[in-house]
């Protein structure tokens, strides 16, 4: 796997899901915010610059794009009514196919 331009930023040495086949990869590689290529440490470090950050993962687990959020759930579901925008549903056009 050859690149004219290095990653900007590699994790290696983890475990990292993705979405494909295999469903776990070791390394991934970061460029221009989007991930540029995933695979073994080896193929990965390749793509290693003068300026790239690299991380070691010590082999822990790591799941890109999984957010942990802050919500309220039983709120929510009480109050679904009063925090849904109706205004906007009012205003939109009905059409009825009586």
């Amino acid at each position: 796997m050859e690149t004219a331009v290095s990653a900007e930023f590699i994790l290696h040495n983890a475990k990292i899901a993705t979405n494909a086949v295999p469903s776990f990869v070791e390394a991934i590689a970061i460029t221009a915010g989007k991930i540029a290529a995933v695979g073994k440490d080896e193929e990965i470090l390749r793509l290693r610059g003068p300026q790239t950050r690299v991380i070691d993962g010590h082999r822990r687990t790591v799941i890109p794009g999984l957010n942990d959020s802050h919500m309220h759930p039983i709120r929510g579901g009480l109050n679904y009514n009063l925090e849904l925008r109706w205004t906007v549903f009012l205003r939109l056009p009905m059409h009825c196919a009586c």
